[in-house]
C-alpha cells in the first residue's frame, strides 16, 4: 500500500521513477525530517507533532517504494534482521 501511494502520485505527475530518483527523494525527505527533529536545538522551538509524523511518513513512503523497486519485502527484511540480531546476542 505504501509503495502504491508513491506510484499513484508519480502517475498523476507523469513521473517515471528509477532507483536514483527514489533514493534522491528519500534523502530529501530525510533532510526534511532532520530539520523538524532539530527545531528545538536550532530554533528553540518544539517540533509540531503533526509535521513530525508527516515527515516520518514521507521517509517511510519513499523507502517502501525503493524497496519495492528492488523486490525487497520490508516487513520480511526487518523481521529477518531482528532475528539475526537476536542470534548475535544484541537483542533478547
Amino acid at each position: 500500500m505504501c509503495a502504491e501511494a508513491v506510484t499513484k502520485i508519480d502517475a498523476k505527475h507523469g513521473i517515471e521513477r528509477d532507483s536514483q530518483l527514489a533514493i534522491s527523494q528519500m534523502i530529501e525527505e530525510i533532510g526534511e525530517l532532520a530539520k523538524e527533529v532539530n527545531l528545538k536545538k536550532l530554533r528553540h522551538k518544539e517540533p509540531d507533532q503533526n509535521n513530525l509524523a508527516g515527515e516520518f511518513a514521507d521517509v517511510f513512503l519513499q523507502l517502501a517504494k525503493l524497496a519495492e523497486m528492488h523486490n525487497v519485502d520490508l516487513g520480511e527484511a526487518v523481521e529477518g534482521k531482528i532475528k539475526e540480531l537476536k542470534q548475535r546476542g544484541y537483542l533478547d
